[in-house]
This record gives C-alpha cells, sequence and structure tokens, in this order.
C-alpha cells in the first residue's frame, strides 16, 4: 500500500517537472523566434546585390538587446526579413562586416546564440550565395 502512494507522488512529481521544462523551452522559443518587435538599425551594401540588414530586439531590463543579421538583396522591407531566417543572432550590434568578391567576412565580439554560414536568396532572378567567414571573440 505505501509502495503505491509512493510510485504515484513519484509519478505526479516527474509529470509535474516534465511540465515546467516543456513549458520553459517553448517560452524561450517563443522569445528568441519573435520578431515582431524588431527594428531595423542598419542597412549597408556589402557586395554587388548583396545588402546587410541588422534588426534590434529590445529585451527589455533583464534581457539583453539581441541583434539580428541579415543577407539579402537591397530591396527587403523590416516585414519581409521578419520572415527568413537570419544568419547571425548575437548580443552585439555593431559586428564589422565587409566583403570580397563572393565571400563576407564578420568580425564580432561578444555572444553568438546561433550562427549560420550557409545563406541564399535571389537577386535580380539570380540565385545569390555568398560564401560567410566568421572570427568570433568570446566575453565573459
Amino acid at each position: 500500500m505505501h509502495v503505491s502512494t509512493a510510485t504515484k507522488g513519484l509519478h505526479r512529481l516527474t509529470t509535474i517537472l516534465l511540465l515546467i521544462i516543456v513549458a520553459g523551452y517553448f517560452s524561450y522559443e517563443y522569445f528568441m523566434k519573435s520578431r515582431s518587435d524588431d527594428r531595423l538599425v542598419m542597412k549597408k551594401e556589402i557586395l554587388e546585390n548583396v545588402t546587410l540588414y541588422v534588426t534590434q530586439y529590445g529585451g527589455g531590463a533583464t534581457v539583453p538587446d539581441i541583434y539580428r543579421y541579415y543577407l539579402d538583396d537591397k530591396n527587403q522591407t523590416i516585414e519581409q526579413l521578419r520572415k527568413s531566417e537570419p544568419f547571425l543572432v548575437s548580443d552585439n550590434g555593431s559586428a564589422t562586416i565587409s566583403g570580397y568578391g563572393n565571400t563576407v567576412n564578420v568580425k564580432l565580439s561578444g555572444r553568438i546564440y546561433s550562427f549560420s554560414n550557409l545563406t541564399m536568396f535571389y537577386a535580380q532572378e539570380n540565385l545569390i550565395i555568398p560564401v560567410i567567414n566568421l572570427t568570433a571573440t568570446g566575453v565573459r
């Protein structure tokens, strides 16, 4: 009888812990992927047909600002950027970005939340796939 009561209590505790973990995961995903409050802070032509866009999400009092870096053609709006995936998400909005040929070089100091060295888009009906090199210096 005591074993049955202990098993039920352990089952309830495990269920509650799993619910907390799942809710925390979905909350994290929602806030990290939410782009409705993003504002465009920089637009810069890097290469011919390749433009850098940087958006900022102000996290609030206890959460740092999040900067999302996009590469696309020069005719994008903030609404179109919100629907696409950034190649870099960081807490630093002042990365040094330059280009030469088909290569985009990124130098950044700070935290990197996500990075992808593969991005592609169409510019004037041509598929553009720039090579992205990242040099990062971490902070504590």
